[in-house]
């Protein structure tokens, strides 16, 4: 099959701004290559990069964009600005893969083939403008239930697909002893939820933590907070660092990590990794917690329907209840039983480590290709 991937606007391909849409169809690209098809992969022109290139088999193709603004509206004409220009350089394709707000309206489908939509947010009405789509790609049920809800008429279009996760973070047979890290991997923005996380810590480690220990409790928050890596901006990273100052030297604001490497020593190096995400209608997958649980740390999470997909309460993560009254106070409770538990950290970690296994990229690609290929099958009369 001739296999087309256009990215965002905002975010280029190797990903040196981070991106999880990025990473995760990279890793796929690499796979359909070594399936024997054939890849190109359309994303925004980017300093260092050239134009056209050819990279472990896949034809990269650059072309002009921009960088996020904070206004929707403004980004949205970025997104039809570049969309156009994509639709222009496309190569002749069987599936061509988007996940781009204007793309499924204006490709040619001449030149398109089977036009496949991969749905990374949770839809907000937008899924009327996919009537041209051959496929919708929701990366959780949560998702796919919310387009089949919100568009009846593409209900049968929809398929539930989840994100992959690249087989170094499932190495864990030499990882050292675990320090007593909390840590939390994601954007800066205020539906992370991270301000839960810095009372929480904060009660979990002071009310329940064990005492007599030399190594105290730590807490890192990797991430970015600038608003054209899709952060809340300084003044919400000064809001958290002015709520952090009681804890002192036991909280640091790392920043982003971008190079995979990097990243993945600090899952191996925590041992309890946490997710407090209230983005009711904005999260739609998970790939952090998936990625720490692959690592072997042992996860929180928030209620959030898109992390049932992968973790089953007690026994591959931890959830609580960020819908009741005292979110915070469920957080605490459910971390301070982590610090508290060896033998419990242990056993979710386990755990979470086995379920993250349905998600490598072996078994994502397959089930990709899988459904590209029906959709390529000649219809019955």
């Amino acid at each position: 099959m001739r296999i087309t991937i256009i990215l965002g606007p905002f975010l280029p391909v190797p990903t040196a701004l981070g991106g999880a849409v990025e990473k995760v169809h990279l890793l796929l690209a690499r796979a359909y290559v070594a399936a024997g098809h054939a890849v190109t992969v359309i994303s925004r022109r980017y300093k260092g990069l050239p134009h056209e290139e050819v990279v472990d088999g896949i034809r990269h193709i650059r072309i002009a964009s921009f960088d996020r603004s904070s206004s929707l509206a403004i980004n949205l004409l970025y997104d039809l600005r570049y969309a156009l220009r994509a639709a222009r350089c496309l190569p002749p394709s069987d599936i061509t893969i988007t996940n781009s707000f204007s793309l499924p309206v204006v490709l040619p489908r001449r030149k398109a083939g089977k036009i496949y939509v991969h749905v990374a947010r949770f839809p907000k009405r937008q899924t009327a403008f996919y009537f041209r789509a051959d496929r919708l790609q929701a990366i959780s049920q949560a998702v796919a239930d919310a387009i089949a809800a919100q568009s009846p008429v593409l209900a049968d279009r929809v398929v539930s697909i989840g994100y992959p996760v690249s087989e170094p973070y499932f190495d864990i047979d030499a990882v050292q002893p675990r320090r007593r890290t909390v840590l939390f991997v994601g954007r800066i923005a205020r539906e992370k939820g991270i301000h839960l996380l810095l009372s929480a810590f904060a009660s979990a480690t002071k009310t329940h933590g064990p005492a007599g220990r030399s190594e105290p409790w730590k807490l890192r928050i990797v991430g970015p907070h600038e608003v054209t890596q899709g952060g809340d901006g300084v003044a919400y990273a000064e809001e958290l660092k002015a709520l952090a100052s009681r804890l002192g030297a036991a909280c640091e604001f790392v920043g982003p990590i971008f190079d995979q490497k990097a990243l993945i020593e600090e899952y191996r190096t925590a041992a309890v990794f946490v997710y407090p995400s209230l983005a009711e209608k904005g999260e739609a997958f998970g790939l952090a917690p998936l990625e720490a649980m692959a690592a072997g740390c042992a996860v929180v999470v928030s209620g959030l329907r898109c992390f049932d997909d992968f973790i089953e309460d007690g026994v591959s993560g931890l959830k609580f209840d960020h819908r009741g009254r005292s979110p915070e106070r469920s957080l605490a409770r459910q971390l301070a039983r982590l610090v508290e538990d060896q033998g419990l950290r242990d056993r979710i970690a386990a755990g979470g480590h086995h379920a993250a296994r349905n998600f490598q990229v072996p078994a994502i690609a397959r089930r990709m290709l899988d459904d590209f290929a029906s959709l390529m099958e000649p219809r019955g009369i």
